[in-house]
């Protein structure tokens, strides 16, 4: 009877470790935005298509409280994969200027908005910034005549 109930017990911690250190993708769906954090990823079901935010790699934007003579930009790295293909990881940036979207395969990723927004002396921690996106279909593009 003990050892039936340590072999219980060992079975629900190992369950438990494994459910607290996987981290299931959000279900998205296209052309809709949603939000994701560092680490976390999302899924487009009936596109069998995953993406993910990697973090942000820079982050200039002018912090609230100061007077820049620009108003900065943020690198954001995400990656996408459609199954059964491989991954690929793109850069998104926030400044209207640069690259706030890229194409993958026959989507289209924007970056609608990175929070939190930089405040003058404070730090953002890397786990604190979460990424809105959007994914869009996309027609191929015309051939060249």
């Amino acid at each position: 009877m003990r050892s039936t109930a340590l072999v219980f017990i060992a079975v629900l911690v190992t369950a438990a470790g494994s459910v607290a250190g996987s981290s299931q993708p959000r279900r998205a769906a296209l052309g809709e935005r949603f939000t994701l954090r560092v680490g976390e990823s999302a899924r487009i079901e009936a596109e069998a298509l995953q993406i993910g935010f990697e973090g942000v790699s820079a982050d200039s934007r002018c912090p609230r409280g100061e007077q820049c003579i620009r108003e900065g930009d943020a690198t954001v790295r995400v990656w996408l994969q459609k199954t059964p293909g491989p991954r690929e990881t793109l850069e998104l940036r926030t400044a209207p200027k640069e690259q706030t979207a890229m194409r993958y395969l026959s989507y289209e990723v924007r970056l609608v908005r990175l929070d939190p927004y930089p405040t003058s002396g404070r730090t953002i921690a890397r786990g604190d910034y979460v990424a809105t996106l959007q994914l869009t279909r996309v027609s191929p593009a015309a051939p060249d005549r």
